[in-house]
Formats: structure tokens, sequence, C-alpha cells
């Protein structure tokens, strides 16, 4: 029962994130048509988001995970080949997304391709966070040193939920999609969340060696987008420099976030 008991928490927990994520999509309705007139900007503000988020909420816990290891060399190895495998599934997704299968059944409703593989990306990255929280959980039962470690994961993740939801958002409004169809984007971006969080809760001694790749994966897959996607979109239609500032504006937003949580 106590084991049941710390993996319902663990769900609710990812539950509770994942609707962070859609909420943070809601800001966009604020700028109504201004933001479709300023498709590059969004996409570069967007940019800055995942940028940043990847740096500081995926590398930097990894390297820090690592840092006590002997060697130190095997867990930055382990990392760095998740961010290449990343890379590599992002690619392959790129690859996969040609004008016809955009107008299929299941992904036409999401828009073009770059709001696609934003939305698959973003979807990725969730699945470390989900595992977090579970190991989180599942340690406080194996723990009782440990009580408040999964609710405190929780909390961090689902705060910085919510500007990860925006930079979902950004690119759907920007091609006209209605903020109820940006919050469920979002939403669901961030719910492989609570089901990653269930296997891992429950083991946690499979998972835990598992967490620098996966990090350095979820890291890898939003740089590639951010550098092959969204600032070449963004170059269409404004000039470097605006693109240079709309970056930085979102990733010094996100910094932010991670500093005050």
């Amino acid at each position: 029962m106590e084991e049941l008991r710390y993996v319902t928490e663990s769900v609710v927990a990812g539950l509770v994130a994942s609707v962070a994520c859609g909420v943070g999509a809601l800001p966009v309705a604020l700028w109504g048509q201004r933001l479709e007139q300023r498709v590059g900007i969004g996409y570069a503000f967007a940019g800055g988001l995942m940028f940043a988020a990847s740096v500081y909420n995926l590398l930097l816990p990894a390297l820090t995970i690592g840092a006590d290891d002997a060697t130190q060399l095997v867990p930055v190895l382990k990392t760095l080949v998740g961010v290449l495998l990343g890379c590599a599934m992002l690619w392959a997704v790129r690859e996969y997304l040609t004008p016809e299968r955009l107008q299929g059944r299941w992904l036409r409703g999401l828009g073009n391709r770059t709001t696609v593989v934003v939305f698959i990306a973003m979807a990725v990255h969730s699945v470390p966070e989900g595992i977090a929280v579970g190991v989180g959980y599942g340690a406080e039962g194996r723990d009782a040193s440990l009580a408040g470690m999964g609710l405190t994961m929780a909390i961090a993740i689902a705060i910085h939920n919510m500007p990860e939801g925006t930079a979902v958002a950004l690119p759907m409004r920007a091609a006209g999609a209605s903020i109820g169809r940006c919050f469920w984007a979002a939403f669901l971006t961030s719910l492989p969340q609570p089901i990653a969080a269930v296997p891992a809760c429950l083991m946690v001694w499979f998972f835990e060696p598992l967490t620098l790749p996966m990090l350095g994966f979820s890291a890898g897959a939003m740089m590639f987008l951010v550098i092959v996607e969204l600032i070449p979109d963004a170059l269409e239609t404004h000039r470097p420099v605006e693109i240079a500032w709309a970056f930085m504006l979102g990733f010094c937003l996100m910094v932010m976030v991670q500093v005050v949580i």
C-alpha cells in the first residue's frame, strides 16, 4: 500500500506539471494579431526559452549528477552520447515529415513542420522530467531521509513548465492556431511526465542508470530543433539583430525561472 501511495502521488504531481505547461500557453493570447505579424520574433523567443531549458534544466543537472563519479569522463560521455542520439532522432523526424505526411489525419491539426517538430521535441523533453519525479517519489519510499524529494522536484518542474508551454504555443499561435489548441498542445507535450513517472517510481533501480543519457537525449533534440528549424525560419522574415534580441530575451527569461526555483 505504501508503494501505491508514492506511485499515485507521482502521477498527480506529473498531471499538475502538465496543466502548468498548458497554462504557460495562455499568455500568447495577449499578443493577438501582433504575433502573427511577427512570427519570426515568436520563433526566436521560443528558441531562447528552449535553448536555456536544454542547458540549465537538462545538461547542467546531468553533468552535476556525474560530478562525484570517480571516473568523471564516463558520465560525461553518457550524456554526450545521449545528446548526439537526440540530434539524430530529431533529424530523422524532420526527414520523415514531408509535406504529404503533414497533411495526414494525425498531423494536419498541428500545423506546419516547425510546429510539429516543436511538439515532438517538447514531448520527448518531458520524459526525463517524469522519470525524475518518479525516481524522487520512489526513493522516498526506500529511504525515509529523502522525504519531500519527489514533491520538491515536481514543484520545480511545474514552475519551469510554464515558460515551456509558452515556447510550444508561440509558433502554433504565430501560424494561426486558436488559443484553445495552443493550450491542449502544450498540455499534451507534458503528458509523458505522469506516464513516465509510474515505472520510474516502481523501478528506481532500473531508471537511475538511464538518467544521464536521457537528459542528454532531450537536450540534444531541443538544441538541434532551435538551430535547424526555429532560427532559420525566424531569419526569413526579420533582421538578424531582431532575432538575436528576441532569442536572448527568451533565454534570459528561462534562466531567471531556473534561478527563482
